[in-house]
């Protein structure tokens, strides 16, 4: 009956199944029998599922053309650290698949340079539970979009030290005095909002319709475009830190030559 009830008053699938887990745990932690296990609870909750489940509506990917306009734009040569930070966040998630909760916490610290490539430590991420880390290796291109010549520029102009902690991507102040933006002091990553309110304006300046787009459209962007490249699985799911084939496979979109490329393959 309470299922029922939830169901009636609007509650979403996610609800719906949360409260099923809190009633198990409960009963389990009592030590007496889960009445989530019997038959009719269970059909009565895969009911109710089925009848709250929404479609999922994903964000649209970064594409190449569009990191080519962002770092034209953000990244040109009179930018100011603020508009550097955009396009530097920017190519660093697309080029390592990074998650929102990976690319805030980056710190100095976590990042080794070397000449033809970079390699960042992930300390902790979304599935590594034990936090063994894990390590994304970013090539040098030497191209305008090189992730390791923007981030080179960015530490450079914000003067973080090699050896520091300090996190990367924090906010920032505008000094009168100099006429320039700089780091804050407080050592703190940038929030989830800002970063979100900062990088879908840049989207929307670039000509993006930032109502399609998302901070992860830039892991989505740079997945699709490894998968396009045809990147084995074992290194597209390393670099990415996926643990599913599911997981994996939802971040891709294949475009329209793709998709029928499986049609013309049957031999009619």
């Amino acid at each position: 009956m309470y299922i029922i009830h939830l169901t009636k008053n609007g509650n979403s699938a996610t609800n719906i199944q949360s409260v099923c887990h809190a009633i198990s745990w409960a009963h389990s932690m009592a030590g007496v029998k889960d009445p989530c296990e019997s038959d009719l609870v269970k059909l009565v909750k895969e009911g109710a599922i089925r009848e709250t489940s929404r479609p999922i509506i994903k964000k649209e990917p970064v594409l190449p053309e569009h990191l080519i306009r962002l770092i034209d734009i953000f990244a040109n040569d009179n930018c100011s650290l603020a508009d550097l930070r955009i396009a530097c966040m920017c190519i660093v998630a697309y080029a390592g698949f990074l998650r929102f909760s990976e690319l805030s916490q980056l710190q100095r610290q976590d990042i080794k340079i070397f000449q033809d490539h970079m390699i960042i430590n992930i300390k902790k991420s979304k599935t590594d539970k034990y936090k063994h880390g894990s390590d994304v290796c970013i090539a040098r291109t030497n191209s305008k979009t090189c992730p390791v010549n923007i981030l080179e520029r960015y530490l450079c102009m914000a003067d973080i030290k090699s050896d520091s902690n300090e996190f990367l991507f924090r906010s920032v102040s505008f000094c009168k005095k100099t006429n320039c933006y700089k780091l804050r002091k407080i050592n703190s990553p940038i929030s989830y909002t800002r970063t979100r309110e900062i990088i879908l304006g840049a989207f929307n300046t670039i000509g993006l319709d930032k109502s399609k787009f998302g901070i992860h459209s830039l892991r989505s962007g740079g997945a699709t475009a490894a998968a396009t490249a045809g990147i084995s699985d074992r290194l597209f799911k390393k670099h990415g830190r996926w643990r599913s084939e599911n997981a994996k496979d939802g971040y891709v979109r294949e475009d329209l030559l793709q998709k029928l490329s499986v049609s013309k393959s049957l031999g009619i």
